[in-house]
């Protein structure tokens, strides 16, 4: 995965469990990216580069684990755009984290709550990183508006309940319906752009590529 061809995004996928998010995750995103991390609370993963967090389970001890994921894993393998540009630093770009997942999103930055400083560090300067995020999260409730808001791209497969539709009709004012129609068997899901211009799509025809 070449910034060229893939440049660096936020992106946001939500869910219903087994619906298909970490496969769509594992082959679209990981799949094409070597210099990647995930974050994998369910440990359900089982390839690719993982850190499996101990605290998951305990919101404060988890935020705390995540400033240290933040601090030892990912910002030693950051390289700014500025570096990139002059050179500086050359001999990091081996090394260079270009691509991080967080699954079960949810779990650090949950609705109606701040993000870890961590983490909303690097939502802000992803860019600036040359830094592709993917936040995985099962329910549109569950998630800090913040990530779904700042995030380039969402990709939303089935979701149910009045709140989640709710929800999905403040993101684009056309979709709830589309979104609690969608066919989870089929694992159907609706990729919404930068403007929230909708497309739907499978796994089978889902096309990277629709991320510039």
């Amino acid at each position: 995965m070449s910034d060229a061809f893939f440049p660096p995004v936020r992106v946001c996928v939500l869910g219903i469990q087994n619906c298909g998010k970490t496969y769509l995750v594992k082959n679209a995103f990981v799949a094409n990216e070597d210099n990647h991390l995930i974050i994998d609370p369910n440990d359900e993963y089982q390839t690719g580069v993982r850190y499996v967090p101990r605290f998951a389970a305990d919101r404060d001890r988890y935020r705390e684990e995540f400033n240290l994921i933040s601090r030892k894993l990912i910002r030693p393998h950051l390289r700014t755009l500025e570096e990139l540009e002059t050179g500086k630093n050359a001999r990091r770009e081996e090394r260079r984290l270009k691509l991080l997942v967080v699954d079960e999103a949810d779990l650090i930055a949950p609705a109606r709550a701040p993000l870890p400083s961590s983490l909303h560090d690097l939502y802000v300067k992803s860019r600036h990183y040359r830094l592709t995020i993917v936040a995985v999260s099962r329910r549109l409730t569950d998630l800090s508006t913040y990530i779904m808001d700042t995030s380039d791209y969402l990709i939303l497969f089935k979701q149910v309940g009045y709140n989640a539709l709710r929800t999905a009709r403040a993101i684009n004012a056309d979709i709830a319906d589309e979104v609690k129609a969608l066919d989870f068997d089929a694992h159907e899901f609706l990729f919404l752009d930068r403007e929230r211009n909708v497309r739907k799509a499978t796994l089978e025809t889902f096309d990277v590529g629709w991320i510039r």
